[in-house]
């Protein structure tokens, strides 16, 4: 049983001037979030009734590695970080995918906080296991991870979570604190580092426009009046002639009754 909590590096934020409009970078606030000390929190409850063991995982520089000492202090059993520089939530939950797998094996429960952004949804359809976010409480009752999180109007919706699965928790439970004999023991830990190969590529979405058929191809008329060509190309002054209704026998008829309407008028070009 592998139980991993996922801990989100601040990093730097852009601060901005109220005066003046000039930016500047600072770096954030050093250590993991109030929801990721409850992610914590609730990934070593989760190893302690299954009997697993729990991993703390971060994607950063060094300078997160005392974020992930301060986990094992308060007894996480390993700490890795990742050193990558993901461009998006995908590649975030993919690095951190591949450094977990690399180091410890496939995760059975993976915890995040609810400030991880989309990183636990891409994680869960990547991995295709179950996925509870947003959670108020995670708990292990004879052997079954049960959720609780809220719904509109004051409600609480009770879930039982089928392993493995992907969780996310809000910052409601108050993470432990560790021992002196644990933080000073954990300050000489060296933390592993793992560089995972990620596939660069990735699915984006475009832009959704209207549909807009294929120019039609016209030969030039050979009227010598310019007003004889333009009507040769409109065909403005020929009757219009009525609709055809068709009746075809299944799709497969009526999709090629499509396409030769198409093909006949000059959508489609030369399909041969």
């Amino acid at each position: 049983m592998l139980v991993v909590a996922a801990l989100t590096w601040p990093g730097p934020r852009t601060v901005v001037d109220q005066l003046t409009g000039s930016t500047r970078t600072e770096e954030g606030r050093p250590g993991a979030s109030a929801a990721g000390l409850a992610a914590l929190e609730h990934a070593l409850r989760i190893g302690e009734s299954l009997g697993g063991k729990v991993v703390a995982v971060t994607i950063g520089p060094s300078a997160a590695e005392e974020m992930l000492r301060e986990a094992v202090a308060a007894g996480a059993g390993g700490a890795l970080r990742v050193d990558a520089d993901p461009t998006d939530d995908e590649a975030v939950a993919r690095a951190l995918l591949a450094a977990v797998a690399e180091r410890h094996g496939t995760p059975d429960v993976v915890v995040f906080g609810d400030d991880s952004g989309d990183v636990p949804g891409f994680l869960a359809a990547i991995t295709d296991t179950a996925q509870a976010l947003g959670l108020l409480e995670l708990t292990v009752e004879q052997g079954v991870l049960n959720g609780l999180r809220r719904l509109d109007k004051g409600r609480r919706e009770r879930l039982a979570i089928p392993m493995p699965a992907v969780c996310s928790v809000e910052p409601v439970l108050r993470p432990r604190r560790a021992g002196l004999p644990a933080m000073l023991a954990a300050r000489n830990t060296t933390i592993p580092v793992v560089k995972p190969v990620v596939p660069g590529w990735t699915v984006r979405a475009g832009t959704i426009r209207a549909y807009r058929p294929r120019a039609r191809i016209l030969p030039i008329p050979a009227a010598d009046q310019a007003r004889d060509r333009i009507v040769a190309l409109t065909n403005a002054v020929s009757a219009g002639g009525s609709a055809t209704v068709v009746t075809p026998p299944d799709a497969a008829a009526a999709a090629d009754l499509l396409l030769d309407y198409l093909s006949r008028h000059g959508y489609l070009g030369d399909t041969t």
